[in-house]
């Protein structure tokens, strides 16, 4: 009977455990954003010997349908090679208004050596189309060589 309990213990356990460890891809806040996710795009890179395509990260927005305001990030995919290392990853994005208007509220990037995601960019979004562009390095060594690129043009659209 003991054995019985400590083994329907041990399975819930496990099962909390995986809940708790697991967290959603999704999650706005866990690239520091709010709001429903939007949509998500991978960058693409290519293989600089074999020209072949690959893909480690997606650029994930979000929308903040109570404060108007957009939010993204470039995401590594976990399980993938060099996540959890740093390389280089560039993310901008800005809203219909940059043109005429280029402040802080229209436009915001991150670029640097990051071990799992860049970001998170933030413009003002509502009744305002968004524009994404990312940059992703495949390396680990000096530089900020980008073999794959994604832009993302008029979306969000709000």
């Amino acid at each position: 009977m003991i054995k019985r309990i400590l083994t329907v213990i041990t399975a819930a356990a496990a099962v909390s455990a995986v809940a708790v460890s697991a967290p959603s891809a999704a999650n706005a806040a866990a690239y520091g954003c709010s709001g429903s996710l939007v949509g998500s795009w991978a960058v693409p890179l290519k293989d600089q010997l074999n020209g072949k395509t690959y893909y480690r990260s997606d650029i994930k927005l979000y929308y903040n349908a109570s404060s108007g305001w957009n939010c993204a990030a470039l995401v590594k995919r976990p399980g993938q090679a060099r996540y959890g290392e740093k390389t280089p990853l560039y993310l901008e994005m800005y809203n219909a208004r940059y043109a005429e208007d280029n402040v802080k509220n229209n436009y915001d990037q991150d670029q640097g050596r990051f071990k799992y995601y860049a970001g998170p960019v933030k413009v003002y979004g509502k009744n305002l189309c968004v524009s994404m562009r990312a940059m992703h390095g495949d390396h680990t060594g000096p530089g900020t060589d980008y073999n794959g690129r994604r832009t993302v043009t008029k979306v969000g659209c709000r």
